[in-house]
């Protein structure tokens, strides 16, 4: 459009220049003039022109160029919603899980707090059994008892009625040769014969006895309370216990009811043994660690481990010395119950005051309350409700 308006305008200036209208031709000499006239003026505008296409074909690539941008632009702004509705998608389901998740934590968290319910009632439930079980015992031990005292009892009749007959006969003055019959007895009429001299003897309460048998095979009572000695020690009581299940010769060696604190000795108190040493069922002792190794080292012993209605039994028991820390030199052949205390070969005598379970940073004998040969494999929970006794037996 700018190119017409200029070269319109130099036609006109070149006319004006000519000072002539009347003749559009001209003469080689007027055209060379006109040359030099117009070549001045025309020459910057054709540089002008040449100026402006240039600028033209810049501002045609400027605009194809803007196409192009605005082309990119535009997919790219697809391109960022595509994106951006996929980042919104992943906002709503992490914001999904996140809700799902906090659910599931709470779900947890109840279940936790019912576990912990049931976990406390399953453990008050424990301790109820054990209760029960140790209460149990205590009445068949009892029951037992009882039954020896009625035994006993009869006898006791039976020999009064024996003695008030012997007595009959006294005052009738003689006895036959043969023993008399009911009726002799009964009426008095028995022939005359001395009386020979009778003696009676009575079983103490305890008697002294050689090492290393202590108790008797034969023994019928539920538990007989003894005297032995050891070899250069001082004579010590020992109950030896019989029961038609394990049969007869077993001792108590250890014996601690069900919660009870009265074992919780020193190690020293362990050494020389402590406790009431009795007949009754609830005495609480223990013959102790010194003495226990005598007895085990001199002859072949069999150990029986009892605890809330379970037992095990093992052969050759031995218990190492002092300087060994009275540690479980030998047990072995165990039959019966996979019983908790079950001590473990080469683990040694554990006290509050001294702590040999190989447990860092614990002292389960001073958690515990008691003693006892105890190993790291003991060390998963409390044992403060167990009621424990060891008995043990000559074999060889």
């Amino acid at each position: 459009m700018i190119f017409p308006v200029a070269l319109i305008s130099a036609i006109f200036l070149i006319s004006a220049s000519l000072g002539s209208e009347e003749s559009c031709y001209l003469s080689e000499e007027e055209e060379d003039q006109c040359a030099s006239v117009c070549y001045p003026i025309v020459k910057p505008l054709l540089r002008y022109f040449e100026k402006t296409n240039e600028k033209d074909a810049q501002l045609l690539r400027c605009k194809t160029d803007y196409s192009e941008l605005q082309k990119r632009h535009s997919d790219l702004q697809s391109k960022d919603l595509k994106q951006y509705a996929q980042i919104s998608k992943c906002q709503q389901d992490y914001s999904d899980l996140v809700k799902s998740n906090l659910e599931v934590l709470s779900q947890l968290k109840d279940s936790t707090v019912k576990y912990v319910q049931l976990h406390s009632k399953q453990q008050e439930v424990e301790n109820l059994i054990n209760q029960k079980n140790t209460e149990i015992d205590l009445l068949k031990d009892q029951i037992r008892e009882l039954k020896e005292k009625s035994e006993l009892a009869t006898l006791t009749n039976q020999f009064r009625e024996d003695i008030a007959k012997l007595g009959n006969i006294v005052k009738i003055g003689g006895i036959h040769e043969n023993n008399p019959t009911k009726s002799e007895v009964e009426t008095g009429e028995v022939p005359t014969t001395p009386l020979p001299n009778i003696n009676i003897e009575t079983t103490p309460k305890t008697e002294t006895i050689d090492f290393p048998d202590p108790c008797p095979r034969d023994q019928k009572q539920l538990r007989v309370l003894r005297e032995i000695q050891l070899p250069g020690s001082d004579p010590f009581k020992v109950v030896c216990f019989s029961d038609s299940d394990i049969g007869s010769g077993w001792f108590y060696v250890y014996k601690k009811w069900y919660h009870s604190n009265k074992l919780n000795g020193t190690y020293k108190d362990y050494e020389s043994g402590f406790g009431h040493v009795g007949t009754f069922p609830t005495a609480e002792f223990f013959i102790g660690l010194n003495r226990l190794h005598h007895l085990t080292s001199g002859k072949p012993h069999e150990v029986l481990l009892w605890s809330n209605s379970m037992e095990k039994r093992c052969k050759n028991f031995v218990v190492g010395d002092r300087s060994e820390g009275y540690k479980v030199k030998s047990i072995g052949n165990c039959t019966g119950d996979d019983i908790w205390m079950s001590p473990k070969q080469g683990s040694k005598f554990s006290t509050f005051d001294r702590d040999e379970d190989g447990v860092p940073g614990r002292n389960l004998a001073e958690e515990w309350g008691y003693g006892w040969w105890i190993d790291s494999s003991m060390s998963d929970v409390s044992r403060k409700q167990y009621s424990m006794f060891i008995y043990i037996r000559r074999t060889g």
